[in-house]
């Protein structure tokens, strides 16, 4: 037994501290964010009471809440190990299996394409973590105190929170917890979140200011409120709730990472930065708000600043941190350096199972494989990203867009199709992209119904008179029945229109006179022949193509035809 805890004392690490700090310092370093002295803390408590449950108990929620499942999953074991009867450390292991997959996701990808034995694999997967997430928490719930909500509320915490969320069960939980709690604002807080889960904002404020009326210094409660304005996209209210939580308590850091991540949805970018310089400053530095930071500058599309946080962060902090390696390859795919994003990439995916990587983990990976040139290995990856993300149908389009430049045209267009089928949001490109790929590869029928429909949509887009002429051309090869006429003189009225950028028309143009010429000849009326063929010489054209085009204007006004 006690090479056990010497050998579990080293799997801890060597940096335990011998301070006198409690269990609520610790947990309470959580809360600010502050995991890396949490850590430092729980490390210290576990050295003093290896066999006390909470301490692994808080300790892997704090590495849970860090991104650092793997470890969380591993001090919740050994935690079991020291203090079997401890239900709050099945509790844990049970949200480290509900946060593992997504079941609905995994399921709806397996589904759609029932012969793909990787989707199985992973519906199965997150279908079996979730049923023993399950039997955990019943065990636990089964076997909690009568007279301590404690082992309830966590049950509803890993309920609601994760991937895989059980609302209706939370909320049974949380009624038995407030039959033994009345007074607990924390329960009243999960209400609240539960609510906000199913998007009614009005019982969900309720029950934070129920939490707040038991306890009027809650920022947690406070914070909360602002969340539910912030889900609303009612920014200028999240902002006054974040605001409301600091001025309640000036050293509650994740109010000023909110407060952040609002003043940026408000366009105030540079206030922005301010709140989460000040976030970083009261999580002192550590290496998951400087990550967090970063994830931050991601999505504000400062992708420069962000690869410079990190550059900086990764030389104390550990290099291979999965969302450190995330962000490295979303900003450099953005920044274009290609190779420094493929590598970061690979890093991931070798240290990453292949059920923890994300759908914009495969996109990612596959946009920088199509941006190095290895596009048939990009579309596999963009092709997983799809699979695990189905309301990602713009996928959809960048895997069409590189089976054109492959010039498969055949695959380019049936993803195309694909995406109409399934897509709420589609656009005049993806109509337009379908036409051109149905274009070269000789389908001139299916091609013109999809250029139809780009004119329907966007009836002053000259391009899509031009390749609906274009198309007309092959469908009547003798240009007899004139099925191109019409969109060609659509596409010469808007480009006359548009004079201020005529030069981007005039291949186009001399497309269209030149079919209406030959259209009018065939008609034998040389007039309107004569027109178009005058019109269409005055475009900046080959030499050669002058000279024939004016030999064509002197035999039908009957001059004599220089040779």
């Amino acid at each position: 037994m006690k090479k056990t805890i010497i050998l579990f004392y080293f799997l801890l690490g060597t940096g335990i501290i011998l301070s006198a700090q409690t269990l609520d310092d610790a947990r309470k370093l959580t809360e600010n964010e502050q995991y890396e002295s949490a850590t430092e803390a729980y490390k210290s408590l576990i050295s003093r009471e290896p066999s006390n449950g909470l301490n692994y108990y808080y300790f892997g929620e704090n590495l849970l809440l860090s991104e650092n499942p793997d470890s969380a999953s591993l001090i919740f074991k050994k935690g079991r190990e020291q203090d079997p009867t401890n239900q709050l450390l099945k509790i844990g292991e049970a949200k480290v299996l509900l946060n593992s997959v997504s079941l609905a996701e995994a399921k709806a990808a397996s589904n759609r394409e029932p012969s793909n034995m990787e989707l199985k694999t992973r519906a199965d997967l997150a279908q079996s973590n979730v049923n023993a997430a399950t039997t955990l928490l019943n065990e636990a719930e089964l076997a909690a105190p009568q007279k301590s909500a404690t082992v309830l509320i966590e049950i509803a915490d890993a309920l609601i929170h994760f991937k895989n969320k059980n609302l209706d069960k939370a909320k049974s939980v949380l009624d038995k917890a407030f039959a033994i709690e009345p007074k607990n604002s924390d329960i009243q807080i999960l209400f609240g979140d539960i609510y906000a889960e199913q998007n009614n904002g009005t019982l969900s404020a309720d029950y934070y200011n129920k939490a707040l009326d038991l306890n009027k210094t809650s920022a947690r409660a406070v914070v909360s409120k602002g969340r539910l304005y912030k889900r609303s996209t009612n920014y200028e209210g999240a902002a006054a709730e974040f605001q409301s939580a600091i001025t309640l308590s000036p050293d509650y850091a994740p109010a000023y990472r909110e407060l952040g991540e609002t003043n940026f949805k408000l366009g105030k970018l540079e206030k922005a930065k301010e709140n989460y310089r000040k976030y970083l400053e009261l999580s002192k530095n550590n290496c998951g708000a400087r990550i967090r930071y970063a994830s931050f500058l991601y999505l504000s599309k400062d992708y420069s600043g962000a690869i410079n946080e990190l550059t900086q962060t990764q030389q104390k902090c550990d290099p291979k941190n999965l969302t450190m390696l995330r962000v490295f390859s979303y900003c450099y795919y953005e920044t274009k350096e290609y190779a420094k994003g493929l590598e970061s990439v690979n890093t991931l995916f070798t240290i990453l199972p292949d059920d923890k990587r994300t759908a914009v983990d495969y996109e990612y990976y596959g946009k920088l494989l199509i941006a190095s040139n290895q596009d048939s290995l990009g579309i596999l990856q963009l092709r997983k990203a799809y699979s695990i993300d189905l309301n990602r149908t713009d996928l959809l389009s960048e895997i069409s867009n590189s089976y054109y430049k492959l010039k498969k045209y055949s695959e380019a267009a049936a993803v195309l199709e694909e995406k109409i089928l399934t897509a709420k949001d589609l656009k005049v490109a993806d109509y337009f992209n379908l036409g051109r790929s149905y274009y070269f590869n000789t389908q001139f029928g299916p091609a013109d119904s999809a250029f139809a429909k780009v004119n329907e949509l966007s009836p002053k887009y000259a391009s899509g008179w031009l390749w609906r002429a274009k198309a007309s051309t092959h469908i009547d090869s003798t240009s007899e029945e004139g099925l191109a006429k019409p969109h060609f003189e659509k596409y010469i009225e808007l480009a006359l229109a548009d004079s201020v950028n005529i030069s981007k028309y005039q291949s186009g143009m001399a497309d269209a006179y030149g079919y209406l010429a030959y259209y009018f000849i065939l008609k034998k009326d040389n007039e309107n022949a004569l027109l178009n063929l005058k019109k269409k010489i005055e475009l900046p054209l080959e030499p050669e193509e002058k000279k024939s085009i004016q030999k064509a204007i002197d035999q039908l006004e009957g001059k004599p035809v220089n040779k």
